[in-house]
């Protein structure tokens, strides 16, 4: 059986689209984990809902939305007013993308925001393990001395 170009080209389109998604997927769950790492003064609460709603580019209910499911967590002010760090709008940035143009439903980016801390979570184990490993390699050389062969004396 042969087929024709367009027939290929139908058959092939779904797994580019598919690659695409996952690629914008890819770069929405970096953004949100390299926003994780930045500067403590990036967590301080500071905008109110409106502009918080604004700087995302999703309505104010929405958000209220995402905060009952769990997916943002604002700061609190005296008055109870809702207060957004840099962090929660980058946070936010990432579930509207995994939402609204990827098509997530909430379950999925439940599911996408817990392997994100699970990835945060063995980076930060993988540097502690390099850098024990940089310190017993060191102690190593150390103890083998300048002609590098331990216990020759």
């Amino acid at each position: 059986m042969t087929y024709t170009d367009k027939q290929l080209d139908e058959a092939v389109q779904p797994a580019v689209d598919a690659t695409e998604e996952m690629r914008q997927a890819c770069e929405a769950l970096c953004r949100l984990l390299s926003s994780s790492m930045r500067s403590p003064g990036h967590s301080e609460p500071r905008y109110v809902i409106s502009v918080a709603s604004r700087m995302v580019g999703i309505e104010a209910h929405r958000l209220r939305h995402y905060e009952r499911l769990g997916f943002v967590r604002p700061g609190r002010s005296d008055g109870n007013t809702r207060l957004y760090s840099q962090e929660d709008i980058d946070h936010l940035c990432c579930v509207k993308t995994l939402m609204n143009d990827l098509g997530l439903n909430s379950a999925g980016v439940q599911f996408a925001l817990a392997l994100m801390q699970r990835m945060e979570a063995m980076q930060q184990e993988v540097a502690s393990m390099s850098g024990r490993l940089g310190r017993l390699e060191s102690r190593r050389r150390t103890a083998a001395g300048p002609s590098g062969a331990e216990g020759e004396a």
